[in-house]
C-alpha cells in the first residue's frame, strides 16, 4: 500500500497508473482464488470416495509352454492323441462323469449315478442347465444337452472303429434313454470299468454331428461343448497361442458351485525352455505360469531358488519302442505299406531285444537327461498310478553291455563285416557277414534331453555290438532328431526300428483301458506303436475288464504288465517329473500344491485350476471348516462354518439344511436350525462375497429325544489364509455343551509336531477356544482340533473341527503407488497457476501499450522540428 501511494506521487499520472495498478492487483487476486477454487476441488476430489465399477474387470490366466509343446494336430475328439488336444477336448466338453484335483471320481453332466443288482445296468441322472456353446455366439442357450446327445454320442461311436474310444465301448450293448434327463447304460456282462468309460467319453451335440458324413475325417472346427471353457476360435492361432475361455453357461455353478475364475486361460508357445523361462522371471508376456520348463532351466539359472514351483509325477512315461510288426500284420494294413516303410526283421528276436533291454542305464538316463527329476521305470502302468506293478528287482534287466554282448554271442552274432570272428566288433553280424546288428534310431527334437538320453543310448548299444543308424544311414552321431509330426508319420507307417518317445497317462488311468490296452492286438493300427500282438495278453486284457474284485483283478493287470516288461518291446527308460512353475504375485493365487495334487497342473485335462485360482485384486472367499453337527429333534442345533476374505468383504451365506425345508441366507456364519424328525442329513452352505461363490458340506446327525448326553457344538475354526514359516499362527473357534460339560481339545497341526491338549470348561455358554502354532517348513497343513466331552450317556462324543493352511515364503509384490494430494494434484495446479501467471502478465502488457497508445493519441502533438538550412 505504502508503495503504491508512493509510486502515484512519483507518476503523477493519478488516473492512468492508479487504475492500472489496480486491475492488476485484480488480475493477481482473481489467479490466486482461482488456484485456491482448484486446490478445494483438489480436496475434495481426495476425501469423496470413488463409486466401484459394478463389472469385475476381464481376467486372463496366463501360461507359457516351453519346448514347442503347444502342438494341436486335430480338435477331433475321435482322433486325439497329443496332450494339448487332450487339453483343448476335455475342457471344451462335458463327460458323465470326471476327477477332482485330488483324482477322486465326481459327476460332471451326470450329477447321480447308480447300477442295478445285476451289474450290468447303470443309471446317469444329467443336470437340468448345460448348454452346447459355440464360440459365434457364446451367450445363446438354444441348445441343451439331453439324453438326446448322450445316446447319439455313445451309439455313434459304438458305430464306428479305430478311433479314440473304441477299446472303451466294446462291452456295451445298448445306451437308452428314460426320460429329457436320464439315460441308462447297459452292458453285455458286469465290468470294473463302466466308470473309467463314464469319465472319458465327450458327448457331442447331436445337432452338429448327427449331419457329419464321416466323424472319423470331420475337422470339427470350433469344437462345440458344454464344459467349462470354449475354443476361442478368434483369437487362438495355433501353434502360437491356445485361448479358452469360460464358458457363461456351464452348469458347475449351479451343481458344484464350479466355474472358471479366468475369463480366458491363454497358453502362449516358447520355442525354448531358457527363453520361457527368461520371459517369467522378468515379467515379460506378463506368464502367471510356465510348463514344460527343461530340467537345466528348472535347477539352474534364477529359477533354482524360485517358489513356488513343483516337479510333478503326472504319469510320464519314457519309452523305447522296439518295433516288432510282423509280415503278417504289415500285410494286414494298407498304411503299413505305403511308400515302402521297412522295420528290421532282427528286432523279433527275443535275444536282439533283451540285449537292448540290457544296454539301457536308466539310473544314468535320470541323472543325465533328467537331472534326476525323474525315477528308473519298469513298467507300462507309471508309478504315479496305484495300480503300477514294481517289478522285482532280482527280475529285472540288469545294465550291462559286457553280458549283452556275451547273449548276442552266444547266439551267433560273433563276426564283423568282413566275417572274421571277432565277438568285439560293432556292429556284430552273423557267420557269412550276415544278420547286421544294424538299426536306426529316433527321437523327438522337442527338448534337449531327448538328444542327451539317445547319445547315451547310442554309445552303450555300441559297446554291445549294436550299430545304430539316423534315418539315412548315418551312424554319426547314430541317431536321428525328427519332429513331433515326422514321428507321428513313421508310426502311422510302422516305418522305424527303435524309437525313444514317451506316453502321457494319469495318476487316474485306468490300468487296461487307458493304459495296457495300447498292447492289444485290436489297437495295432490305431494306438499301439510297437505291434505287438499276443493271444494270451489280448485273454487277459478281455479278463481284466470283467472282474469286479480289485484283488483278483490285480492279479491280472500285474501278470499283463510283466508280460510287457519280458518281452522287452517296450523299455521303460524312466518317469519323467514334469516341471512348472507360478507367479503368485502378478495376477492370481490360491494355486495350491500340484505335487499333493497333480490334477491342478494347467497342461491336465482338468479344469481344476481354472475353479481354484483366486486374482489378486479379489480373492475369493476361503471356507476353512464346517463342523458336523450332532444333536436331537425338536430342539434348534447350531450349524456353523469358518469363513474368510482376504479384502475383508462382506459375505453372505445361504444354507441347506438337506431336510426338504426352505433355505436360509444369513450374513453371519451360523444359523439354528431345528430338525422334525431323527435322522443323518447333509447340509450345504454357500459363502460368496460380491463375485466369488465357494461351497461346503457337512453331516447333520438328529437324534431322537430324550437320547441322552448331547456332543459338544463346536464352531467353525478361523485362522489367517495363508502364513509365512517361522511365523506364529493363530487358531480360534467356539465351543458350548448343552449340559455344561468340561471338554477336552486336542491339537494336530498336520506337519508331524506334537499335538497339544488343552481343557475347556464352563461350556453350557459358548466358550473360545485360542491355541497357536508355529510351522517351520512351507507347504499346505491340515489342522484338527479335535472335541471330545469324555461322558457316558448315549457315548463318548468326538467332534473334530478342521481347515487347511498353506504355509509359503511370499516374495511380495512392487509396491503400488500411494495416493499423495501433493503429487498427484498439488504439481498439475502448479503447472496450471504459473500457466496463467504468465497469461495475465501477457495480457497487462498489452493493456498497459494499448493505454499509453491510446493516452498519446489524445495529448497535443509537440510542434515539427525546423527544417534544415539550404543548401
Amino acid at each position: 500500500m505504502l508503495v503504491g501511494q508512493v509510486g502515484f506521487v512519483m507518476d503523477g499520472e493519478v488516473t492512468g497508473n492508479g487504475s492500472e495498478r489496480a486491475l492488476n492487483r485484480r488480475l493477481i487476486a482473481s489467479i490466486i482464488a482461482a488456484i485456491l477454487i482448484l486446490t478445494t476441488v483438489a480436496s475434495v476430489i481426495v476425501i469423496v470416495p470413488q463409486t466401484a465399477s459394478a463389472q469385475a474387470p476381464a481376467r486372463s490366466l496366463r501360461v507359457g509352454v516351453g519346448e514347442d509343446n503347444l502342438q494341436v494336430t486335430t480338435t477331433n475328439p475321435l482322433r486325439i492323441t497329443l496332450l494339448y488336444e487332450y487339453v483343448i477336448v476335455y475342457n471344451v466338453y462335458s463327460t458323465l462323469l470326471t476327477y477332482d484335483r485330488a483324482y477322486s471320481l465326481v459327476g460332471d453332466l451326470a450329477y447321480d449315478w447308480s447300477v442295478a443288482p445285476d451289474n450290468k445296468t447303470w443309471t446317469f441322472r444329467l443336470v437340468d442347465n448345460a448348454y452346447f456353446t459355440n464360440p459365434a455366439n457364446p451367450s445363446d442357450q438354444g441348445q441343451p444337452v439331453t439324453a438326446d446327445d448322450v445316446v447319439f454320442t455313445f451309439t455313434m461311436m459304438k458305430s464306428l472303429s479305430s478311433h479314440t474310444y473304441s477299446s472303451y465301448l466294446t462291452n456295451v450293448s445298448a445306451v437308452n434313454k428314460v426320460d429329457a434327463l436320464t439315460v441308462e447304460i447297459v452292458l453285455d456282462e458286469p465290468l470294473g470299468i463302466i466308470t473309467s468309460v463314464a469319465s472319458v467319453i465327450p458327448i457331442l451335440p447331436q445337432y452338429i454331428w448327427g449331419l457329419v458324413q464321416n466323424p472319423l475325417n470331420y475337422q470339427n472346427r470350433p469344437p462345440i461343448g458344454s464344459g467349462a471353457t470354449y475354443y476361442d476360435t478368434a483369437s487362438t492361432t495355433l501353434p502360437a497361442v491356445l485361448v479358452l475361455r469360460r464358458n457363461p453357461n456351464f452348469y458347475g455353478d449351479k451343481w458344484y458351485c464350479q466355474f472358471s475364475r479366468p475369463d480366458e486361460v491363454r497358453y502362449l508357445s516358447y520355442p525354448d525352455s531358457t527363453t520361457l523361462v527368461t520371459d517369467f522371471l522378468s515379467g515379460a508376456n506378463d506368464l502367471d505360469i510356465i510348463d514344460h520348463i527343461a530340467p537345466p532351466d528348472y535347477v539352474g539359472s534364477a529359477l533354482a531358488s524360485y517358489s513356488p514351483k513343483w516337479a510333478v509325477d503326472t504319469g510320464f512315461v519314457g519309452e523305447i519302442s522296439v518295433n516288432v510288426i510282423t509280415p503278417e500284420i504289415r500285410a494286414a494294413f494298407p498304411q503299413f505299406q505305403q511308400g515302402n516303410p521297412t522295420s528290421s526283421p532282427l528286432l523279433l528276436d527275443q535275444t536282439v531285444r533283451t540285449a537292448i533291454a540290457m544296454s539301457i542305464n536308466k539310473t544314468a538316463l535320470v541323472e543325465r537327461a533328467l537331472l534326476g527329476l525323474g525315477k528308473p521305470a519298469d513298467t507300462l502302468v507309471p508309478s504315479s498310478n496305484p495300480w503300477h506293478y514294481d517289478v522285482p528287482a532280482n527280475e529285472e534287466f540288469v545294465f550291462d553291455t559286457a553280458a549283452a554282448r556275451a547273449v548276442l554271442n552266444a547266439a551267433g552274432w560273433t563276426y564283423d563285416s568282413a566275417g572274421n570272428l571277432n565277438p568285439a566288433a560293432t556292429p556284430l553280424y552273423k557267420a557269412g557277414g550276415t544278420e547286421p546288428l544294424i538299426i536306426r534310431f529316433y527321437t523327438l527334437n522337442t527338448a534337449k534331453q531327448w538328444e542327451i538320453a539317445a547319445q547315451n543310448i547310442v554309445a552303450w548299444l555300441a559297446e554291445t555290438g549294436i550299430q545304430t543308424t539316423d534315418r539315412l544311414g548315418n551312424t554319426n552321431p547314430g541317431f536321428g532328431l525328427y519332429s513331433i509330426n515326422q514321428m507321428g508319420t513313421y508310426w502311422y507307417s510302422g516305418d522305424y526300428d527303435v524309437w525313444l518317445w514317451d506316453w502321457i497317462f494319469t495318476p487316474y488311468s485306468d490300468p487296461s483301458l487307458d493304459v495296457l490296452s495300447v498292447e492289444t492286438t485290436m489297437e495295432i493300427g490305431d494306438f499301439s506303436d510297437n505291434y505287438y500282438s499276443n493271444q494270451t495278453f489280448d485273454a487277459l486284457y478281455n479278463q481284466s475288464l470283467r472282474v469286479l474284485d480289485p484283488t483278483a483283478r490285480r492279479a491280472i493287470t500285474d501278470e499283463m504288465q510283466r508280460m510287457v516288461y519280458d518281452f522287452a518291446s517296450y523299455i521303460l527308460p524312466y518317469y519323467r517329473l514334469d516341471l512348472y512353475a507360478a507367479n503368485p504375485n502378478r495376477a492370481w493365487t490360491n494355486f495350491g500344491d500340484w505335487e499333493t495334487y497333480a490334477g491342478l497342473i494347467d497342461d491336465s485335462d482338468l479344469p481344476a485350476l481354472f475353479y481354484q485360482v483366486s486374482p489378486l485384486d479379489n480373492p475369493a472367499p476361503v471356507i476353512s471348516s464346517i463342523p458336523p453337527v450332532q444333536w436331537v429333534e425338536d430342539n434348534p442345533a447350531s450349524i456353523s462354518v469358518a469363513a474368510s476374505d482376504a479384502n475383508d468383504a462382506s459375505l453372505t451365506y445361504i444354507w441347506d439344511f438337506g431336510d426338504s425345508s426352505p433355505g436360509q441366507t444369513t450374513t453371519a456364519g451360523s444359523v439354528p436350525h431345528t430338525y422334525a424328525n431323527p435322522g443323518t442329513y447333509t447340509v450345504k452352505v454357500r459363502v460368496k462375497d460380491a463375485e466369488w461363490p465357494v461351497c461346503a458340506e457337512t453331516t447333520a446327525t438328529i437324534l431322537p429325544a430324550g437320547a441322552g448326553n448331547l456332543p459338544p457344538q463346536p464352531t467353525g475354526l478361523q485362522f489367517p489364509q495363508t502364513a509365512e514359516p517361522g511365523t506364529s499362527v493363530t487358531f480360534t473357534f467356539t465351543v458350548s455343551d448343552s449340559e455344561g460339560d468340561p471338554v477336552e481339545v486336542t491339537w494336530d497341526w498336520g506337519d508331524n509336531s506334537a499335538t497339544e491338549t488343552q481343557t475347556v470348561t464352563g461350556t453350557s455358554s459358548p466358550q473360545t477356544v485360542t491355541r497357536s502354532h508355529t510351522y517351520a517348513d512351507e507347504g499346505t497343513f491340515t489342522v484338527t482340533a479335535t472335541v471330545t466331552d469324555n461322558e457316558v450317556g448315549i457315548g463318548n462324543h468326538v467332534v473334530p473341527v478342521e481347515g487347511e493352511i498353506l504355509i509359503e515364503r511370499v516374495t511380495q509384490p512392487p509396491p503400488t503407488p500411494q495416493f499423495n494430494p501433493l503429487i498427484d494434484y498439488g504439481i498439475p495446479l502448479l503447472i496450471v497457476a504459473v500457466i496463467l501467471i504468465a497469461v495475465a502478465a501477457v495480457v497487462m502488457r498489452r493493456r498497459k501499450a494499448r493505454q499509453k497508445e491510446e493516452q498519446q493519441r489524445e495529448e497535443p502533438g509537440a510542434p515539427p522540428p525546423s527544417p534544415p538550412p539550404p543548401p
